[in-house]
């Protein structure tokens, strides 16, 4: 039973393989894209975040074991081996994922990007300010280019957890802030019904 399981999950990670790298490599670069990259990065950036909050967050200094599992899961291992060349830590962990904007597995790496769709997406021209899904995005990617990871870890190692806790959970609580203004700017469909061809953009 148990293989039967493994070879359709086996089978699944294939299917939805292909179907990124078709979305990737095939699909035209229109707003459709855009809110499915949205999506994309935005789902991984709160994987990321509940895998961080659940693993490290402890009552306990997370072990090595627990550190190799975690870049494990976040398929970032054979980076911190190439990038540090030195036994785990907790503080280049975190930099890897959570503050690193040029690893694509990182919180950091899917906020740039989440920014960069925001920032494409159509808009009145007579709007000369930042729109709301625009001030959360760039707001919550200002919050992760401030953090000091290697004090965060010092004082994590030191017994006081509850900042990595409450910096992860207020991630937690604006991504979906994000992702609700946008629903509410595109896909609410209370109003009067506008294409998206009818608002000056790109």
């Amino acid at each position: 039973y148990l293989a039967d399981v493994l070879a359709m999950i086996d089978s699944l990670i294939i299917d939805l393989a292909a179907f990124s790298g078709l979305a990737m490599e095939s699909m035209t670069r229109t707003y459709t894209w855009r809110f499915l990259d949205f999506g994309r990065r935005l789902e991984r950036a709160l994987q990321t975040i509940g895998l961080l909050k659940y693993a490290l967050v402890q009552p306990q200094p997370p072990s090595a074991p627990l550190l190799e599992a975690v870049l494990e899961i976040a398929d970032s291992l054979m980076t911190y081996r190439s990038r540090y060349l030195a036994n785990l830590q907790l503080g280049p962990v975190l930099d890897l994922l959570l503050t690193d904007e040029t690893n694509p597995r990182s919180v950091a790496f899917q906020l740039v990007n989440i920014v960069d769709q925001v920032n494409a997406l159509p808009r009145e021209r007579a709007q000369a300010t930042y729109s709301r899904e625009q001030r959360l995005a760039m707001s919550t990617l200002h919050s992760i280019r401030m953090l000091d990871v290697v004090a965060l870890a010092e004082i994590h190692e030191q017994g006081a957890r509850d900042k990595l806790r409450r910096i992860l959970e207020n991630l937690e609580h604006r991504l979906p802030e994000v992702s609700d203004a946008i629903s509410h700017q595109y896909l609410t469909h209370a109003g009067r019904t506008r294409r998206l061809s009818e608002i000056p953009g790109e």
